[in-house]
């Protein structure tokens, strides 16, 4: 079998795409450092360890908000688009299709679907930019759907302040058992409200949580907490 060849112009390239991204990763890591730091002494002054506690669940209840209302107002999620007048048609941009109309982050977010028309009847419309279509999810552009997008964001940076410290001891490396396990229902989430949107049957959103705590308790081989009576 032929050997696969790389030229020098293309290696270089790659090469520098390798060197931006190490300077973009490091920089972030650096970054959060102080921000874990100030949540992790504000964790511990309230005792609180588990997020799946109550008191992980009220930090989360203003965490998540507040992250998702900053994510909204940030320009860089503002998508430029070419309108195709005034039908419910919305191209990505190209020399063929000049940029003329913006679709903001803080409308992906705040948007009531049931106002646009659906992806059926629109397949390059609001609600196929916001959403994506019934397929894979992915707008006209080919990008993930914009309040998904967007959604995700938001529980990435919620759960990053929740993840361990790495260190010696199982459990503590990177990408531990439990931290993937806890986050089965914020990866699932997103899926499952499209496939519901777009006219799937599936298990409710409260049913994937139940299913999604249940799991995380049977992979650990942990005690699921007793119901209130």
């Amino acid at each position: 079998m032929a050997k696969f060849e790389i030229s020098e112009a293309v290696k270089a390239e790659l090469e520098s795409i390798a060197d931006r991204a190490t300077a973009v990763y490091t920089k972030a890591e650096k970054g959060w450092q102080p921000i874990l730091a100030d949540f992790r002494a504000i964790r511990d002054e309230l005792q609180v360890v588990d997020r799946k506690s109550e008191g992980g669940k009220a930090i989360d209840a203003i965490l998540a908000p507040r992250v998702l209302a900053a994510m909204a107002k940030c320009s860089d999620y503002d998508v430029s688009v070419h309108r195709v007048g005034s039908a419910d048609e919305y191209l990505p941009v190209d020399e063929a299709h000049p940029a003329n109309f913006v679709i903001t982050g803080a409308f992906a977010v705040s948007a009531n679907l049931n106002d646009l028309p659906s992806v059926k009847d629109s397949p390059r419309g609001l609600k196929a930019w916001l959403r994506g279509n019934a397929i894979n999810g992915l707008r006209p552009d080919g990008e993930t759907g914009l309040r998904d997008l967007i959604n995700n964001g938001k529980d990435q940076v919620v759960s990053r302040f929740w993840k361990k410290k790495k260190g010696k001891g199982a459990g503590n490396g990177p990408n531990p058992l439990d931290e993937k396990v806890l986050e089965l229902y914020t990866f699932l989430k997103g899926a499952r409200d499209r496939w519901e949107t777009d006219g799937g049957e599936c298990i409710t959103d409260a049913e994937l949580k139940v299913w999604a705590d249940r799991s995380a308790d049977e992979i650990l081989k942990r005690k699921p907490k007793a119901k209130k009576s």
